[in-house]
């Protein structure tokens, strides 16, 4: 990768950090994966782990459009829609081992050359993201982050949320919680992290609101469990753990 871009505001810097971890460890694992390895059953449902490298690869590329968006003024869209998107990442999955490890590293290599290529003052400018949300094109590192992160995970190659770094464990939750908190139907749950002098909350946490909980656990487990990652082993409630509400 690139050395660190100047330009990216300072309040991002450890963002970028942890992007470029995570696209390192992300390349790291689809390098050790053989090629019918890489034909496998991922950790999503109907995605072999092919698709999730693609996937990650035409992100990429999809979050580098928004910056050419903020650098340009000329509004450059993610996706054109969902059909493009899947048809794309369906094509890109059948790609042989050798060009799928080239796509991946290649595209992480242009997208890290649009954020060191990026001024100043458009790391302010306003874009969108595939899902309608106006956002400054500094949230574009976090958006890239959460994937590569994520679907770290979703390969299914023995990557665990536990071996996150632990500040971006804590950044996520706080992200999950937050989004989750959004929403008129959110749950009333108390998360105790059993690893931190911390919780986070969703919902009222009243404890005469009948979908009140507390869950307990180590921070990377409720994590996971918030983010569909596990079932949610190793954390503790009273009665049975609930399924959380989709968060995306």
């Amino acid at each position: 990768m690139s050395d660190p871009a100047e330009s990216v505001p300072a309040e991002s810097a450890h963002v970028l950090d942890w992007l470029r971890e995570g696209e390192a460890r992300f390349l790291g694992q689809v390098e050790g994966l053989t090629e019918d390895e890489l034909r496998e059953p991922s950790a999503l449902p109907d995605w072999s782990r092919a698709h999730v490298a693609a996937h990650v690869a035409r992100n990429a590329e999809a979050v580098s459009r928004l910056l050419s968006w903020a650098r340009t003024g000329n509004e450059t869209l993610m996706y054109p829609d969902i059909e493009t998107r899947n048809r794309d990442i369906d094509t890109a999955a059948r790609q042989g081992a050798d060009q799928l490890r080239a796509d991946v590293r290649n595209t992480a290599e242009r997208f890290d050359a649009e954020v060191v290529g990026l001024p100043g003052p458009a790391w302010t400018a306003r874009v969108r993201t595939f899902q309608g949300r106006d956002i400054p094109a500094s949230a574009t590192l976090w958006l890239r982050t959460r994937e590569v992160w994520l679907h770290l995970v979703d390969l299914g190659s023995g990557v665990s949320v536990e071996s996150w770094p632990g500040d971006l464990v804590d950044a996520l939750l706080e992200d999950v919680t937050t989004t989750m908190n959004g929403r008129d139907d959110a749950p009333s749950w108390v998360l105790q992290a059993t690893d931190r002098e911390r919780i986070w909350q969703i919902g009222s946490g009243a404890s005469d609101d009948l979908t009140y909980r507390e869950v307990s656990g180590r921070a990377a487990d409720l994590l996971a469990w918030l983010t569909g990652r596990s079932t949610g082993e190793g954390l503790a409630t009273e009665g049975i753990l609930p399924k959380p509400p989709p968060w995306m």
